[in-house]
Order: structure tokens, then C-alpha cells, then sequence
């Protein structure tokens, strides 16, 4: 379902900020229009038809600041419009309206903010985490949580990166069936015996038991002293650093071939109902990626899926952005974007988006590409609908962009129009 012919060349972006919910049977989206606004739909998934459409706040500063969304139990749904080295603006649509209305104390909130990830839990607590950058360097994953009848608390300094330069942090929070707290996020360090200029590119991964008061690791017995410098923490994939992620020369011209892109590691995480996290892991080096989960007995455990791709689309690699959901019956669900193996830029020309199920153990049962194939065209920026415990969902709809990409850096604010698509199926 075509949703609109003016998004911007991010409509759908960024994978830590969920951009789909449903409320009394209806979906609500969110995606970024080329003006820079956040634009929202409210969509019969049904027939389907698209009842209602509007913006919620003014322009932005530029394509990185597109919102995400929350369900808390009563039905209300939250909204935290995005920014670019700015602060966060939090909306709320009440159960009883079909418009949204600024939160009084969620204006122009946190400092240095950019991609907002935002889960409510059964409590109706709301946890934000977020990437802070002064002046664009020391990337800092930072933490803010709002109770239902109190206030925005003050962010904390979680995790101060290893490395100094503008860097993402592809940061993203979610719930477990028992209130557990994940957050994933991208762990890149500095590696003196390849060179100084070498970058080791990695993920970590921090849980929380008692609703964001304290985090810790998987086995760890303390809890994390914040902040943490993020070279003292464990990681996913291991803590031997594997040579194929390892760039001995991190840095190029400004672009989607930067160096800077390799650091999107991550999709957002999603947790079963026996509360193991999963999560999807890219190495922009290799142009592969794996499906993580985390098993008390085995630790994280990997599944590659580099093969499954191409048993649909030989000669394609991955590139990065993946998303994950999961359904009722607890079929784990992900969404990569995927690329011809000589065209290695975020957005190119021919990217196209493949589906994965995947049973509890891992194992992948269907692969299957999401749209017809359009070699000049990319279809990119999946946006998965999040499993939320409280509004259980049969199995997730997508949102997706439809246009090229206007690069990067120098080309934030531009005026390009993109389709958003919804898939409901």
C-alpha cells in the first residue's frame, strides 16, 4: 500500500526507532516526508484503506530526525520526534483521539540527541536511549526514562565509546516478556597493533532487571559504574577480535563509502517469549551478517545468513540496516537489505529487501524477497513493527522506502521524494 510520494531519501530510517503501532485494530505509521517533517498515517489494515493523514511537529533540521513510536497499556500511544545533534520532542495520541498533543515536559529534551528509541513497558514507564555527540565526537549511548504519572528523568551516560570521532552507535532498546531491559549497540575500538588509523568494528550488549536503575551484563555479577567506558565491556560477537572486522585504515572521502558506514552493525533487538534477545549482526567489511540470539547455557550463538539470501538472489551480499520482529506464535522475523556484490553504497541503485523466518532454535524455514525486483530503483530502510507483550500482534507489517539515496554528509537537508510503501502481508 502505496502511503506517500513525498517522503525523504530517509523516509523509513533509522532501524533503533520503531515507526509502526496499532491501536482498536488500526496500524499508525511514521516516516519522514522531504520536507523534513514527520509525517503519520492511520491505516484499516483490512481493506486496506488509508483514513487519515497528517504531520506531527515542525521541520526538522535535516533527514536524520524522524520519530519513534511506543504502546502503553491504557492504549496510548507515544511518539518521540527525532533530531540531529539537537533535543527530543515527546507527543502522545490518548486512546479516546486521533490526533497527537505535545507531552508538557517532553519538549526540547535531552542535549547533543540524535535516533531515538523509545519502549514502554507494563508498568507504563517509557525508556529512551539515544546517541549524545558534542559538536559531533565522544559518542556517548545515553538513557532517560518518564514514569506514566511523572516526569522525564535527566538522561545518564551509560556507555562512552573507545573512539573520538563522529560514530554511530546504532543504540536500541526493548522489553522482555518479564520487564527485563535489553539495549544493543555498536562497540567500535581503536586496534594499536594494525595501525593508528585501524578500527575494530563490534557490538555489546547491556540488560536491565529493575526498570533502567541499574544495567548489567550477561556474566558479569556487578552492575555496570556509569559511565562505562565501552572498552571494558563484553561483546556479542566475542572478545577476541576477529581479524575480518578489523579496517586498518578507517576514514575516505565523505559519502555512503566512508568508513563511517561500516559502523551500522545492528539491527533493533527483539526478545522471544522465553526472554533470549536476538539480534542481527553486519560486518560492512565482509558484507555478511548474523542472527544472534543469547542462550544461558551457550551465550550468544550465531546463525550466518549470508547463504539464505542467495539462495534467492545469487551474487548478492548484505548490506546493513537488518530489522527484527517476531510473531504471536514466536516465528522470529527478519528483514535485510541487500545489494548486486559490485555495488557497495548505502541506497544504491538495485537494493533490494529479502524476508527471513526463523524457528526458536535458529534454524531459517522461508526466505523470500519482500518486492518485485527493479534494477534501477532501491527498495531500502525496512522498518519492522516491533512485538510489543501488551498489543501482541499475528505477525508484523513493514514499512519500507521507494527512491534513491541523496548520499550523505553534505546532502542531509535535500529535497529529494521518495514512496513509502506498507506491507501488510
Amino acid at each position: 500500500m502505496l502511503l506517500s510520494k513525498t517522503g525523504g531519501d530517509r523516509a523509513t530510517a533509522y532501524v533503533m526507532s520503531n515507526k509502526i503501532a496499532r491501536r482498536r485494530g488500526l496500524l499508525v505509521c511514521t516516516w519522514l516526508g522531504s520536507d523534513r517533517q514527520n509525517c503519520w498515517a492511520l491505516v484499516e489494515p483490512n481493506e486496506p484503506k488509508l483514513l487519515k493523514q497528517g504531520v506531527v511537529g515542525g521541520p526538522r533540521r535535516d533527514n536524520h530526525c524522524s520519530a519513534a513510536v511506543a504502546t502503553d497499556t491504557d492504549g496510548t500511544l507515544h511518539l518521540m520526534v527525532g533530531a540531529h545533534f539537537g533535543t527530543f520532542d515527546h507527543y502522545r495520541m490518548p486512546p479516546d483521539r486521533e490526533a497527537w498533543e505535545p507531552v508538557a515536559d517532553g519538549q526540547a529534551i535531552c542535549q547533543a540527541a540524535t535516533y531515538p528509541s523509545l519502549v514502554g513497558d507494563s508498568a507504563g514507564t517509557l525508556h529512551l536511549a539515544y546517541r549524545q555527540e558534542q559538536g559531533g565526537r565522544d559518542p556517548r549511548l545515553c538513557y532517560a526514562r518518564r514514569p506514566r504519572d511523572g516526569k522525564w528523568s535527566a538522561p545518564r551516560v551509560l556507555v562512552t565509546s573507545a573512539v573520538t570521532e563522529h560514530s554511530w552507535l546504532t543504540n536500541a532498546i526493548e522489553v522482555g516478556p518479564k520487564g527485563r531491559l535489553h539495549l544493543v549497540f555498536t562497540n567500535t575500538l581503536p586496534v594499536a597493533d594494525a595501525g593508528p588509523d585501524a578500527r575494530y568494528y563490534g557490538a555489546s550488549h547491556l540488560y536491565s532487571d529493575d526498570a533502567g536503575e541499574t544495567w548489567r551484563q550477561f556474566g558479569r555479577a556487578e552492575p555496570l559504574k556509569e559511565p562505562a567506558p565501552a572498552a571494558t565491556l563484553s561483546r556479542i560477537e566475542g572478545d577476541t577480535l576477529d581479524p575480518a572486522r578489523i579496517e586498518t585504515k578507517y576514514g575516505g572521502a565523505p559519502g555512503p563509502l566512508n568508513s563511517y558506514y561500516h559502523k551500522i552493525l545492528l539491527s533493533n533487538a527483539t526478545i522471544d517469549e522465553g526472554g533470549r534477545p536476538w539480534v542481527i549482526m553486519h560486518n560492512l567489511l565482509t558484507r555478511a551478517a548474523s542472527l544472534f540470539r543469547h542462550d544461558d547455557a551457550d551465550g550468544w550463538v550465531a546463525t550466518p545468513l549470508l547463504d539464505a539470501v542467495r539462495s534467492v538472489l545469487p551474487g548478492f551480499h548484505i548490506q546493513h540496516c537488518g530489522q527484527l520482529s517476531r510473531r504471536r506464535d514466536g516465528t522470529i522475523e527478519a528483514v535485510l537489505m541487500v545489494a548486486p556484490e559490485g555495488e557497495r553504497a548505502w541506497g544504491t541503485k538495485g537494493t533490494e529487501l529479502v524476508r527471513l523466518l526463523v524457528g526458536p532454535a535458529g534454524a531459517i524455514r522461508k526466505t523470500e524477497l519482500v518486492c518485485l525486483r527493479e534494477a534501477d530503483m532501491p527498495h531500502w530502510l525496512p522498518s519492522l513493527e516491533r512485538w510489543c507483550g501488551h498489543a501482541p500482534i499475528e505477525r508484523p507489517a513493514l514499512l519500507y522506502t521507494r527512491g534513491i539515496n541523496a548520499g550523505g554528509y553534505q546532502h542531509n537537508r535535500n529535497s529529494v521524494n521518495t514512496e513509502v510503501w506498507l506491507k501488510l502481508q
